[in-house]
């Protein structure tokens, strides 16, 4: 029998590396597998309906660089599904630009774009647009016909191009990492934070708990009375502290924000804790190793925040790292927390990201209780049999 237990503790090593080693290897070949995003989240308004405007349409349809959600009706909608976040950015075709490019006067095709958000998708997507104009305005040149634009490839440039591209950046002057980035990178801290401290808080209550009852050896084994204050007081330290550091840095960095959003944040704030404490209070009751809880606590931080989809955008991501990232909550507190925080849009309109949160957090809170129903059973029958092997301990002192 113990040969076949040190075979199977090799085989389940083994396992164990490699797994960790894939989790690593994946997290860095991320950063650069298709070094730029594909399929950008893209909405067009098209005010002037001609030839000209289909020709466009039909140029950004058939790069493989943009993913057209549809065709809206007015710039104001544009703007709410960006706030939203349905959309990446927006791109505005004027009226009566057909008429002014057969009259050789200039166009400007109006570009949107969130300045809060990865510049990275952005800045893609205005280059790949600017590329495709640059091709039309060439076509142009040539004197074809307005209906066959895109027809051809980019061979000439003409020195004043009728059609050219403006930009306009939403909340923020210039697309910059800061305002994205911070937040994501706080998400990290979260994460830890969330999953060490009641991993610490029950940990710290198992050990006191043992010097008393020294049959008990795992965390759901303790009494009820026992396990369920560690998890709030960590909740409201954890969720006080990360509030509390989350606004702190976002004021020492001059990113702005007023009272209601500070309210609805912090609401933010302490469901994305719950969600991870639920997790780690799950992992904590059934695992007494430290080292194998550490362990574990790392393989679920650094895949959830390589994977998030901010620090490496989503569209950037192959099938199976965008998979993963969406087992974790911070992918859904950080599509919640951007409209917002950086929006000021009210909590109701991410309620989809939310509802999931409550779900993970529902989910390791019901696989908690029935992990403290089995401890329960389990305390019962080592309290029987500890007793059990004193009486007989003390039979024998008595008979000695």
């Amino acid at each position: 029998m113990k040969p076949v237990k040190i075979i199977a503790t090799i085989l389940l090593r083994i396992v164990l590396i490699s797994l960790a080693l894939l989790l690593f290897f994946s997290m860095m070949a991320g950063m650069y597998y298709h070094n730029g995003p594909r399929h950008i989240k893209t909405a067009i308004v098209d005010q002037d309906h001609s030839p000209l405007s289909r020709s466009i349409i039909h140029s950004i349809r058939s790069s493989d660089y943009y993913d057209v959600q549809g065709l809206v009706t007015d710039y104001h909608t544009l703007q709410q599904m960006i706030d939203e976040g349905q959309v990446d950015v927006g791109i505005v075709i004027p009226s009566y630009a057909y008429r002014d490019v057969m009259n050789h006067r200039g166009v400007r095709i109006l570009f949107t774009a969130d300045g809060t958000a990865n510049p990275i998708i952005p800045n893609m997507a205005m280059m790949m647009l600017n590329k495709i104009i640059m091709t039309l305005n060439s076509q142009l040149s040539m004197h074809l016909r307005v209906e066959d634009l895109g027809a051809i490839p980019n061979v000439r440039h003409q020195p004043s191009p009728l059609l050219r591209v403006s930009s306009r950046v939403f909340y923020n002057p210039v697309l910059s990492m800061e305002k994205s980035m911070l937040p994501a990178f706080m998400g990290l801290a979260m994460q830890i934070v969330s999953m060490l401290i009641v991993l610490f808080a029950l940990m710290g209550t198992l050990s006191v708990i043992r010097r008393r009852l020294s049959y008990i050896n795992q965390a759901r084994q303790l009494p009820v009375k026992t396990i369920l204050p560690p998890f709030v007081i960590s909740w409201i330290i954890v969720t006080t502290g990360i509030t509390a550091g989350f606004f702190g840095t976002m004021y020492l960095f001059g990113v702005p924000f007023d009272q209601q959003t500070l309210w609805k944040v912090a609401a933010l704030i302490g469901l994305f804790v719950l969600s991870m404490e639920s997790m780690s209070y799950f992992l904590t009751l059934n695992i007494h190793n430290g080292a194998v809880l550490a362990g574990i606590i790392t393989l679920i931080v650094m895949p959830a925040f390589m994977y998030s989809g901010f620090l490496i955008p989503e569209e950037q991501l192959a099938y199976w790292p965008n998979t993963i990232g969406s087992w974790f909550p911070l992918r859904y507190y950080l599509h919640a927390l951007f409209p917002v925080f950086n929006h000021q849009l009210p909590l109701d309109t991410v309620s989809t990201y939310t509802r999931i949160l409550w779900k993970f957090t529902g989910l390791f809170l019901i696989l908690s209780f029935l992990s403290i129903i089995i401890g329960r059973f389990e305390r019962i029958r080592r309290r029987k049999r500890y007793i059990r092997e004193e009486r007989i301990l003390i039979r024998k002192r008595l008979n000695a």
